[in-house]
């Protein structure tokens, strides 16, 4: 092979190589994360020690990349696998918060109230709506039912 031919190889291999490596800088990886938070409990004292263990759990999936987040799930399950909602949970929501690195909520989108109770039926919501967040911080799911905050569980969404 001639010198010249070498050489150009060399050239667009580097040149290849450089493109490649600022494109993938150029554009935010793609991530997801699933964590599961304490919904309620149940206690009970043995010889005077106070215990005290979940009810269910609150599980969050999200999916996206950079700020933008492409998809959230969120379920109350059962803890013992049963693949219930681990409890009757009466007009119940799950709502999105986000926060800032402060901590500081800027956004709620609230779910659907569901005016019933759900005890053997699943509780959950799925949104595959793209959202740009403002800040890089938080996003949470928060369960409530009959009023109250039950739940929640949260990612940090770091640069």
């Amino acid at each position: 092979m001639s010198r010249v031919v070498q050489s150009s190889r060399r050239l667009f291999l580097a040149a290849s190589t450089a493109a490649a490596t600022l494109l993938a800088a150029a554009s935010p990886a793609s991530a997801s994360a699933v964590g599961y938070g304490k919904v309620g409990s149940f206690c009970y004292s043995v010889k005077g020690v106070n215990l005290c263990a979940p009810g269910a759990t609150i599980g969050h999936f999200i999916q996206g990349h950079g700020r933008t987040i492409t998809r959230q799930e969120a379920s109350v399950q059962d803890v013992f696998g049963a693949d219930t909602g681990g409890g009757k949970w009466c007009n119940w929501r799950i709502d999105w918060r986000y926060a800032d690195a402060d901590g500081e909520t800027y956004l709620r989108s609230k779910g659907d109230m569901h005016y019933s109770c759900s005890f053997v039926t699943s509780v959950g919501r799925v949104d595959s709506s793209r959202r740009t967040l403002k800040h890089y911080g938080k996003a949470c799911a928060e369960f409530f039912a009959g009023g109250e905050k039950r739940g929640s569980q949260c990612h940090n969404i770091i640069e």
